[in-house]
């Protein structure tokens, strides 16, 4: 019995003489539009081919098959999503994220994936992306992490349909050894031997040192102070700014990390310390709103702090060789270097030594963190009582 002509599925005859079946056929009416769908594929390689084709697109249904004519219609490169994601970024996060996400889309993914068709990103270049990024960089993940978020964010918009993500496994570690930040805190006698030295190299730097170890603000929270920040009064400290970068790279004052503002009381030691180093300035004829200007009366770029605690150290070393060379029976040694970020570490750490009853909720506090389920603890059951047991501790320590 001879086969049923099908008007849908046709046959044709290519100028090389290679034969093929077009397939044009009806799946449905898009019942959020009412309008038809029709489909034509062509070069299928049977009749048979053609048949199975046409079952998969009435098995998937009008809706879902013209979602994916939409998406080819309006087919979007990574760098058209990087545009639309990154004016949308603008607007909910702080300058200097966006100038990291500049940098690493400058140097990573649109030299890899710029002018790739975004729903048309292949699982093994991902994965073969993924693991030179893991070979080469220690914070491989947040390179990475650029990409997964542009395609999730045109899956969002019906720029693809599918995460190849899904399909590729991320290293659990970088293959170079970072450098171990276990040790980047100072003991408490160590600390004490570091502001020792701090204060016979320069007052400016002995405070501001003091004031990050005291407090456990951030470095650029620190060269962000102004004068109106201290209750000298209150013997308190507001944290409310940070030195930052805008989305171009330069520098600025943004609001703190997470948005926390909050006021450290200060130990007696730091009071006496910031009184001392005020009038010092007064009596140098600095007269600036911040508390730690640069030599131009404007607040310091971050870096800064980076540059001060090296030469610090190049100071004491060459303290310890003099004096070395000159009691070679009663040598010393040399400052253990930590960075400047180490400071605010080092208070979270001592803080449980300074008092008993010191809890992680206190010091979450004075550190300015901030999580989803933690934010209104910090803000409504830190009592007075507390603040004080938290002064109690600082003072305690005794630097």
């Amino acid at each position: 019995m001879p086969r049923r002509k099908d008007p849908e599925i046709t046959q044709y005859t290519l100028k090389n003489g290679q034969t093929y079946f077009r397939l044009k056929t009806y799946v449905g009416t898009n019942p959020e539009t009412g309008k038809p769908v029709k489909v034509t594929r062509s070069k299928l390689k049977s009749r048979k081919e053609a048949e199975l084709l046409r079952n998969q697109l009435k098995a998937q249904g009008p809706a879902a098959i013209s979602n994916k004519l939409e998406i080819k219609k309006g087919r979007k490169t990574v760098a058209e999503v990087y545009a639309v994601w990154l004016e949308n970024m603008k607007l909910e996060v702080r300058g200097s994220t966006i100038n990291n996400h500049q940098d690493i889309w400058k140097n990573h993914t649109e030299p890899e994936f710029g002018n790739n068709f975004i729903d048309n990103i292949l699982p093994d270049h991902i994965q073969k992306y993924v693991n030179d990024l893991a070979a080469e960089y220690i914070s491989y993940k947040r390179i990475i992490n650029q990409l997964q978020r542009l395609i999730s964010y045109a899956k969002f918009r019906h720029w693809c349909d599918e995460n190849p993500f899904d399909y590729v496994l991320i290293p659990k570690k970088s293959a170079k050894v970072g450098r171990d930040t276990s040790n980047n805190f100072y003991e408490l006698d160590e600390l004490k031997q570091f502001l020792e030295v701090a204060k016979a190299y320069s007052i400016k730097k002995y405070t501001y040192f003091l004031t990050v170890a005291s407090l456990g603000c951030r470095r650029g929270e620190a060269l962000a102070l102004k004068w109106s920040d201290i209750d000298f009064e209150r013997k308190a400290v507001m944290i409310q700014r940070t030195v930052a970068k805008d989305e171009n790279g330069h520098k600025t004052i943004d609001d703190v990390k997470n948005g926390v503002h909050h006021l450290v009381p200060m130990s007696d030691n730091l009071y006496q310390v910031l009184i001392d180093y005020k009038q010092d300035c007064e009596n140098k004829g600095i007269n600036y709103e911040w508390v730690f200007p640069n030599s131009l009366g404007s607040y310091n770029w971050a870096p800064a702090p980076g540059i001060w605690i090296r030469s610090l150290y190049n100071f004491d070393e060459k303290r310890c060789q003099k004096w070395n060379a000159e009691h070679p029976d009663d040598p010393k040694k040399p400052l253990r270097r930590i960075t400047p970020h180490g400071l605010r570490h080092t208070l979270a750490t001592l803080l449980y030594d300074g008092k008993e009853n010191i809890t992680p909720k206190d010091v979450q506090f004075i550190l300015g963190h901030r999580t989803s389920k933690t934010a209104m603890e910090i803000y409504t059951h830190v009592t007075e009582k507390q603040k004080k047991d938290i002064k109690g501790s600082i003072n305690n320590l005794d630097f």
